[in-house]
């Protein structure tokens, strides 16, 4: 290899690091999350392992610094080591797929660089305080590509960024020939145009459900910061009183269903059941569902953190059910048991998780086996994810099937059918309204992936292994 190709090859290096900057985090464009990656793959051709590793590691850890700012909640160092660690992780999947791919030839070894990045997704999934937050598969937005979603997860839009990446330099590596391209034609566009077109046609199948209004209510922007408080005041008694005159004017406009955004009605724990009591009235009186997001300061036990839970309210003044946050943003510590529930209505079987608990696969598969029609998520989020973590909430119900209400405040507020399709919108920091009114399917769809779970991402990491111990004995 001449000196002049390698110092070409720092123009490819140049180029995924310019795209890195929008392949996630704060100014993502789909398109470019494919595109970095083609461009470091090559760099790294050119170069001895070590030393492309090094520069990778850099290049990910200066654009981690920038893309990432005020979407991580955590404080100043800390945040600038999350950012080295995940670049180098990252850099560590590309090193592999490097090593591997001077041994290992033929079309078949273009399948080490996407089955190593999703081992290494699955585990920082299952290991990492932020769960899929910023997860690779949910910087697409394509609708007939998330369809993939229904089958397996977000690990098969993590295996086709890199797979792409990967098949565009195996047939650079072939300086683009006609067997080259004839392999790539059967054995990897013509499965790619498949997903898309199967999701194309999941898409354009319509079917007549019945609908069923439900309405959220919003926080009041000048309590929006009482909401926090740890002595709550007479503003939130006064959020608290206008949240229940709101469900009323939402009953009058024939919503069914009616709840609000994470932690909106903020008191201490003496006052909880004369709350409740109100709250059990208007149901009554109104014939309707009422979700309380309540956050409950214990009087007993001054020290202890506030529980953040919804609790559902029938028609006829029951409590339904009791959920408590599970998973926390990081820094709030602990809530709940993590346990899903649901209940049954006319308009279909109606579960609750909070938040961030949308952001963990393992926690939302309780539902696999429960069938949710609907599933109603309380939220509070901040500007810089806004509207990133509602977009990325939707993913959970292409997976399971279900019909999703988000209501957040300081975010974005949307409903979705069960395939990703935006029903209705509304912008916390551009919109004055206090109702949010959604009419959503009350039938959900069981899917594919419901049944079989993460399947496909454990098909990627057996074949890792197997390539693995075939690399070992070729060396």
């Amino acid at each position: 290899m001449t000196k002049i190709k390698k110092n070409y090859s720092y123009a490819y290096l140049l180029i995924g690091f310019v795209f890195l900057f929008f392949s996630n985090g704060r100014w993502t464009l789909p398109l470019a999350t494919f595109i970095a990656p083609i461009f470091l793959i090559r760099f790294l051709r050119f170069h001895k392992p070590l030393k492309g590793f090094i520069f990778l590691i850099f290049a990910g850890f200066i654009s981690n610094i920038f893309i990432w700012k005020e979407q991580i909640p955590v404080p100043g160092f800390v945040y600038y080591i999350m950012c080295f660690m995940m670049s180098l992780f990252t850099a560590l999947v590309f090193l592999t797929d490097r090593v591997y791919s001077q041994r290992l030839k033929g079309i078949v070894s273009t399948l080490i660089l996407p089955s190593a990045f999703v081992l290494m997704d699955y585990i920082s999934v299952l290991t990492n305080p932020g769960g899929t937050f910023g997860a690779l598969a949910t910087t697409q937005s394509s609708l007939p590509l998330l369809q993939l979603l229904s089958i397996t997860g977000i690990w098969g839009i993590t295996f086709i960024i890199l797979w792409t990446a990967s098949i565009i330099n195996w047939l650079w590596d072939n300086n683009f020939n006609n067997n080259a391209f004839h392999n790539a034609l059967w054995k990897y566009v013509l499965p790619v145009i498949i997903i898309i077109l199967c999701g194309q046609i999941r898409l354009s199948q319509n079917f007549t459900d019945n609908t069923v209004k439900i309405a959220s209510v919003n926080i009041p922007k000048m309590g929006i910061q009482h909401i926090f408080n740890d002595k709550p005041d007479s503003v939130n008694e006064q959020i608290n009183s206008s949240f229940l005159n709101n469900c009323e004017i939402a009953a009058g406009s024939e919503a069914k269903i009616v709840f609000g955004n994470e932690i909106m009605l903020n008191m201490s724990s003496d006052k909880e059941d004369a709350y409740l009591e109100k709250a059990k009235a208007v149901a009554v009186r109104n014939n309707i569902y009422i979700g309380l997001p309540l956050l409950i300061y214990p009087i007993e036990n001054p020290g202890a953190r506030p529980m953040n839970k919804i609790t559902w309210i029938s028609p006829q003044g029951e409590i339904l059910f009791t959920y408590f946050k599970a998973k926390p943003t990081p820094g709030e510590g602990s809530y709940g048991d993590g346990v899903i529930k649901y209940f049954d209505s006319p308009y279909g079987r109606i579960s609750s998780v909070i938040c961030f608990d949308m952001d963990f696969p393992k926690l939302i598969q309780q539902v696999n086996s429960m069938n949710i029609d609907i599933m109603l998520v309380p939220g509070n989020d901040w500007k810089e994810i806004t509207p990133y973590h509602t977009y990325a909430a939707s993913f959970k119900a292409i997976e399971q099937g279900f019909n999703l209400v988000r209501s957040a405040s300081r975010g974005l507020s949307a409903s979705f059918n069960y395939k990703g399709q935006v029903l209705s919108s509304q912008n916390y920091f551009t919109s004055k309204d206090t109702l949010f009114y959604s009419d959503v399917p009350m039938n959900g769809k069981r899917t594919i992936y419901a049944v079989i779970g993460d399947s496909f991402a454990w098909l990627c990491i057996i074949f890792f292994i197997i390539i693995s111990v075939i690399f070992i004995k070729q060396k």
